[in-house]
């Protein structure tokens, strides 16, 4: 397993990478800290990188370059990190084709969650900050505090069960905000709940 971290801060890059070998002990980890050097790895490497992960404002990294770096290599999955969570640069890097979206205040176990998630070919974005921005836009679905929360769970892929741990709530409890939640957004499945509040705001 070969994962690329590019990042310009040399401390934040070497505690991802740490996190990662925790998690994965057999994993290559490799640490660039430019746009230039991510290419140069990515062309020196004898086996290709399953997981990119990618600091959004590092030198040399801008929108368009994100979206060729994605264009190039559609099958390796890309995650943008970033200082900053603002919505537009959330829904920028969806819309650029990144399968996620990590912001550098995430807490070690939530990074854990969508490290598994995109190894296992999901994606995962913070529902709750893109809600935020549907909502400003007046297109907002009218969602209970506690719905955003299980909506974010779906959102990351967890089950009814683990949400239902997560929140100190009984399974049932969450199939009957799921429900609620069918209703609101108009959605007829799990799945397609899942995508859309990947996608809240883009539309």
């Amino acid at each position: 397993m070969k994962i690329i971290i590019a990042d310009d801060h040399p401390l934040y890059r070497e505690a991802v990478s740490l996190q990662v070998r925790r998690l994965y002990p057999q994993a290559d980890v490799a640490q660039v800290a430019c746009l230039d050097e991510l290419q140069a790895a990515i062309a020196e490497s004898s086996e290709p990188y399953c997981l990119m992960l990618v600091d959004f404002h590092m030198p040399g990294m801008s929108l368009e370059a994100l979206t060729a770096l994605i264009n190039a290599f559609p099958s390796v999955p890309v995650a943008v990190i970033s200082g900053m969570a603002r919505p537009s640069d959330i829904r920028a890097a969806v819309e650029a084709g990144a399968r996620a979206y990590i912001p550098k205040t995430s807490t070690p176990e939530y990074f854990a969650q969508v490290l598994q998630m995109l190894l296992a070919g999901g994606t995962s974005v913070p529902a709750d900050l893109l809600l935020e921005e549907r909502a400003a836009q007046g297109g907002g679905w009218e969602l209970s505090a506690r719905e955003r929360e299980v909506l974010k769970g779906v959102a990351m892929g967890q089950s009814n069960k683990e949400i239902g741990r997560d929140l100190g709530l009984a399974e049932v409890t969450i199939k009957l905000h799921l429900r609620n939640l069918f209703r609101k957004m108009g959605a007829k499945s799990r799945a397609e709940v899942a995508v859309m509040a990947v996608r809240a705001g883009l539309e």
